[in-house]
């Protein structure tokens, strides 16, 4: 006899296979994030692009790679961390994450609040929802942190212009 409520189950899985797969690969990507996705394509893309910046410095923060997060800043960008001075200059904020990366290896995965794209101009609100695990002189730290990228459309590429960090104890309050 034949199981209805399974079979449709099955049913609905394949349409939804089906439909993931010819889907853009963005807009796969996008369908597995939190925040809220525009139903414009366009504006979507914005987003997007927006994302990738960000999930870049994700990435390379993970890989301990100076360089390769200068490169997303723009020219007279800020990086504003908790209990440091601003980092205004590319050799400030060279040195300040030199230095993080010789006492902390992250292993960070960010969880994204929103990402909103206003014309040349994108925030991007991420959060550690579950807290990176950070090395720091060989001891397991837990790191909670909530961040704010601002970005600024340049020569056709998203550029953060302004990054900030609050640590917060505990996701998802307050």
């Amino acid at each position: 006899m034949l199981n209805l409520p399974r079979f449709c189950a099955g049913i609905g899985a394949c349409v939804l296979a089906a439909a993931l797969m010819s889907a853009p690969a963005w807009a796969q990507a996008l369908a597995e994030r939190s925040y809220q996705v525009s139903s414009d394509p366009a504006m979507a893309a914005q987003q997007q692009a927006a994302y990738d910046v960000v999930h870049r410095y994700e990435t390379l923060l993970n890989a301990g790679d100076t360089a390769g997060i200068l490169k997303l800043y723009a020219p007279d960008s800020v990086a504003e961390w908790n209990d440091k001075p601003s980092f205004v200059t590319e050799a400030e904020k060279k040195e300040a994450y030199d230095a993080l990366f010789k006492v902390a290896k992250f292993s960070t995965v960010f969880g994204y609040a929103s990402v909103n794209a206003y014309g040349d101009t994108a925030v991007v609100r991420t959060f550690h929802h579950e807290g990176a695990t950070v090395l720091e002189g060989g001891k397991k730290v837990v790191d909670l942190n909530r961040e704010v990228f601002v970005l600024r459309r340049m020569d056709g590429e998203y550029k953060i212009t302004l990054y900030i960090f609050n640590t917060n104890p505990v996701q998802g309050e307050g």
